[in-house]
C-alpha cells in the first residue's frame, strides 16, 4: 500500500507545486500596475515597469490618469483652474525617495481663463530609490488630482502596489513608461536649441502689464510649431500663448508672452523656469530676466540690407581708434609702394586684402564652433583671455623691432626696393600676415554698424554668420582692394625719402606704444605682478633683439642662440598671463569713482520708480572707443555735470573679464560687443541705446527724454 501510494502522493505534490508556481507567476505580473481607481470620466492607476525590485538603485514608475474624450487633467501649473496630480507615499516600505516628471504640456481655454495640462490620459514618469536596494518593496500611493470638461471635478485615488525581490524582468506596463519618457522634456542642447535672450519690458500705454520675451536659435533643426510655458505661478491671470516671430529659414524666433497685472520690476531679476515645446521636442530650462526693450524680431529685415551693413562697418572701422595702432603698417606700405611697379604694389595690397578677409572667416568660423557647443560669443572677447593679450603684446613688439631693421620682417610693398627686406614671396607673407594683425587690434571695440551687423549675424545660422563676417573683411579691406584696382592712386603719396625712415622709428615707437597698451590691460583682466613678468619680458626681447641686430653676420652661433632666446621670450609672454592666478580685486578703470557706481540689473527698476535717470554704461578696459567717449564725452562737461546732477545715477558695467550677467545684459540689446551707453527715466523705462560713438548733442537729447513723461497711447490722449 505504501508503494502505492507514493506515485499518487508524488502526482499531487507535483499539481500542487504548478499551483503554487501559477499563482506566483499571476502574481508577479500583477504587481507591475494596480487597479484603476475612479469612474467612467478619469481613473489613476500605479504601474511599473518591472515585475520584482531587482538590484538597481533605481526603478521606473509612473501614475497613469485615464480620461474620458473630451476631459484634461492638469499640469504642474494647472493656470487659471485645476489641480494639479500630486501623491503622498506614506505608508511605504523599503522607499527613500520618489520624484515625479511632467511631460510637456498643451493650453485650453474654459470660459475665458487659461489651463495648463494633458488630454487623452497621461502617463507622469516616476522615478523610485529604494532604501535597500534588493528587498521587497511595497507602494502606498494617496493620489489627488482633479479632471475638467465643462466642470472640474476633484479626485482621490489610494493606490497599493507590492513590488516582490528578484529579477527586475520587464513588465507589460514597461513600453508605457518607456514612451512617457520620450515626452519629458530635456535640455536645450538635447532639443537641438540655445538660448539668446531673456528680456522683460514694460508694455507701452498699459500699466502694470509685461511683456516677456525669449529669443531661441535652433542651431540643431527648424523651429516648428513653438510654444511656451512658465512653469512659476504669477500672482494674476496665467499667461497665454505666446506671439511668435519667426525668421524665414524658422532658426530663429522671438516668442513673446503678455504678462497682465505684472509689474516688470516683479519679473526682472526673478529666475524663471521654462518648458519650450518645439514639435515632437520640447525644453526645459531656467533663466533669469533682464529688463530692456522687446528684442526686434526682424523678419522685415533684408538678409541684403544686413550684408550692406556689415560692408559699411568694416569700412568705417579703418577710421576707427582701434585701428590706430596699425596705421603704421598702412602707411608704410602705401609709402614705400609710391612710384614703384603697379605688379608689386597689386600683389602686396591684395595680399593684406586676402588677410583681413580670411582673418574674418577664420572669427566666424570660431564663432559658428562657439555657438554650436553653447559657449558665451561675443565681439571682441578674445580680449578677456589672457594668452592672446600677452600674444599680441610679444607680436606688436616685433612689428616695432622690424620698423627699427632689428627685426628682419618685410613690410608690405618694400620688399622689392630695400635691401633689409627679404624676397618677394616673403613679402606677400608679410603682407597678409598684416592684414591678420589689423584685423586681431581692430576687433577690440565695435565701430558703427558693426553691432548692427554682428548682433544679427550672431543669432543666425552658421551661413549667415559666414556671410556676414565676410562682408564686414571686405568693408575693412575695400580701400586695400581700391589700390590695388586703380594704382594711380599712389602718385597723391609723398615719394620714398629719408622721410620714410624717420617716419618708421616714429612709427616703431607707436606700436611699442601698442604693446604697452597690451600690457595694461593685461594687469585689468589679470593682475599687477602678470603685467609686471610681461613687461620685463617685452624688454628683454628688444634687447635681445637690439643685441643680435648688433652682431656682425660672422656671429652665427651667437645669432641662433639670440633667435632661440626671442623665442623663449615670446613663449613667456604667451603662457605666463595664463598661469598667473587673476587678481580678486575689481578691475581699474576710471579714476573718479565718486560718479559711478557699480552695475546692477535688480536696481534700475526701482530707480526708475522713485523717478531717478539711470545712465549705464558697459565699457572694457581693452576697448578703444570706451576711452574715446570717456575722454571726449563722459568726462567731460555738459555731459560729466548731468551724470553729477541729484536725481541722476551713473552705473558702470565692467566687461573686461568675462561676466554672464554683463552678457545677457548686452543681449537683451542685441548688442554682443563694447561700448554700450543706455539712458533710463521715467519718460524711458525700457531705456535709450545710444551709439557707439558719442556726442555730447546725443547723450544729452537722451537725457531730455528719460527725464519726460512716461509715452501714452493715443486712446488715452
Amino acid at each position: 500500500m505504501i508503494i502505492r501510494s507514493q506515485p499518487r502522493l508524488a502526482a499531487i505534490l507535483i499539481l500542487i507545486l504548478t499551483f503554487m508556481l501559477g499563482v506566483f507567476s499571476i502574481t508577479s505580473a500583477l504587481a507591475a500596475s494596480t487597479q484603476w481607481v475612479g469612474n467612467r470620466h478619469a481613473a489613476a492607476r500605479l504601474i511599473t515597469a518591472t515585475e520584482a525590485v531587482g538590484n538597481a538603485p533605481q526603478i521606473d514608475a509612473g501614475l497613469q490618469i485615464r480620461l474620458e474624450r473630451g476631459w484634461h487633467a492638469y499640469w504642474r501649473n494647472p493656470g487659471a483652474a485645476g489641480i494639479p496630480p500630486s501623491i503622498d507615499w506614506a505608508g511605504s516600505t523599503n522607499v527613500k525617495s520618489t520624484k515625479m516628471y511632467w511631460p510637456a504640456p498643451h493650453r485650453y481655454l474654459l470660459y475665458g481663463l487659461v489651463t495648463q495640462g494633458y488630454e487623452h490620459g497621461v502617463v507622469l514618469p516616476l522615478s523610485i530609490v529604494p532604501k535597500h536596494p534588493g528587498a521587497p518593496m511595497v507602494l502606498h500611493a494617496l493620489v489627488h488630482y482633479s479632471a475638467c470638461k465643462t466642470i472640474c471635478i476633484p479626485y482621490t485615488a489610494k493606490l497599493v502596489l507590492p513590488l516582490p525581490a528578484g529579477l527586475a524582468s520587464p513588465g507589460p506596463q514597461a513600453p508605457l513608461i518607456a514612451k512617457a519618457w520620450t515626452r519629458v522634456p530635456g535640455t536645450l542642447a538635447q532639443a537641438g536649441l540655445s538660448l539668446l535672450q531673456v528680456v522683460v519690458s514694460k508694455s507701452p500705454g498699459h500699466k502694470n502689464t509685461t511683456i516677456l520675451s525669449l529669443v531661441v536659435d535652433a542651431h540643431g533643426a527648424r523651429l516648428s510649431r513653438p510654444d511656451l510655458f512658465i512653469q512659476n505661478h504669477f500672482s494674476t491671470a496665467t499667461p497665454g500663448a505666446p506671439k511668435i516671430w519667426l525668421d524665414t529659414g524658422h532658426r530663429r524666433g522671438v516668442l513673446s508672452v503678455t504678462l497682465k497685472g505684472e509689474k516688470a520690476a516683479a519679473i526682472a531679476g526673478r529666475k524663471l523656469r521654462f518648458t519650450l515645446e518645439n514639435g515632437l521636442g520640447a525644453a526645459a530650462f531656467s533663466a533669469t530676466p533682464v529688463f530692456g526693450p522687446v528684442p526686434a524680431h526682424g523678419t522685415g529685415v533684408s538678409i541684403m540690407l544686413i550684408l550692406a551693413i556689415a560692408l559699411l562697418g568694416g569700412l568705417i572701422l579703418n577710421v576707427m581708434p582701434c585701428t590706430l595702432p596699425v596705421l603704421s603698417l598702412k602707411l608704410m606700405s602705401f609709402a614705400g609702394a609710391s612710384g614703384g611697379a603697379r605688379r608689386d604694389l597689386r600683389i602686396t595690397l591684395l595680399a593684406t586684402a586676402l588677410g583681413i578677409i580670411v582673418s574674418y572667416a577664420a572669427l566666424a568660423f570660431i564663432i559658428i564652433v562657439l555657438k554650436a557647443v553653447g559657449a558665451t560669443i561675443g565681439w571682441g572677447i578674445q580680449f578677456q583671455q589672457p594668452w592672446f593679450l600677452g600674444a599680441m603684446a610679444a607680436i606688436t613688439t616685433l612689428f616695432a623691432a622690424s620698423l627699427w631693421e632689428w627685426l628682419p620682417i618685410p613690410l608690405p610693398g618694400l620688399a622689392a626696393r630695400t635691401a633689409t627686406m627679404g624676397s618677394e614671396a616673403s613679402a606677400r607673407t608679410a603682407a597678409f600676415l598684416t592684414g591678420v594683425f589689423a584685423t586681431l587690434l581692430a576687433t577690440s571695440c565695435t565701430a558703427p554698424f558693426i553691432g548692427v551687423a554682428v548682433g544679427f549675424a550672431l543669432a543666425r545660422a552658421p551661413l549667415v554668420i559666414l556671410g556676414i563676417f565676410a562682408a564686414l573683411g571686405i568693408g575693412m579691406a575695400l580701400p586695400y582692394l581700391l589700390v590695388a584696382a586703380f594704382p594711380g592712386l599712389v602718385r597723391w603719396m609723398p615719394k620714398p625719402g629719408r622721410w620714410m625712415v624717420v617716419l618708421r622709428v616714429l612709427l616703431g615707437f607707436a606700436l611699442l606704444g601698442t604693446a604697452i597698451w597690451l600690457v595694461w590691460i593685461i594687469e585689468a583682466v589679470v593682475s599687477p605682478m602678470a603685467a609686471l613678468v610681461i613687461g620685463a619680458t617685452i624688454l628683454v626681447m628688444l634687447a635681445l633683439l637690439f643685441w643680435r641686430h648688433r652682431l656682425g653676420n660672422s656671429q652665427g652661433r651667437l645669432r641662433r642662440i639670440g633667435a632661440f632666446a626671442v623665442i623663449a621670450a615670446v613663449a613667456l609672454a604667451i603662457i605666463e598671463p595664463s598661469i598667473t592666478p587673476a587678481s580678486l580685486a575689481p578691475t581699474k578703470q576710471r579714476a573718479d569713482n565718486t560718479i559711478w557706481q557699480t552695475f546692477d540689473q535688480a536696481r534700475i527698476v526701482t530707480l526708475i520708480g522713485e523717478n531717478k535717470i539711470v545712465f549705464v554704461d558697459v565699457t572694457a578696459a581693452w576697448c578703444l572707443i570706451c576711452k574715446v567717449n570717456a575722454l571726449t564725452v563722459l568726462d567731460r562737461n555738459p555731459v560729466a555735470r548731468q551724470l553729477r546732477a541729484p536725481g541722476v545715477v551713473a552705473m558702470r558695467a565692467d566687461w573686461t573679464r568675462p561676466s554672464a550677467p554683463i552678457t545677457a545684459y548686452l543681449r537683451s540689446f542685441g548688442r554682443y560687443g563694447v561700448p554700450l551707453d543706455v539712458v533710463y527715466g521715467p519718460g524711458a523705462p525700457s531705456g535709450i541705446m545710444l551709439p557707439s560713438l558719442l556726442t555730447p548733442g546725443v547723450v544729452m537729447q537722451a537725457f531730455r527724454r528719460a527725464a519726460g513723461p512716461p509715452p501714452r497711447t493715443e486712446a488715452a490722449r
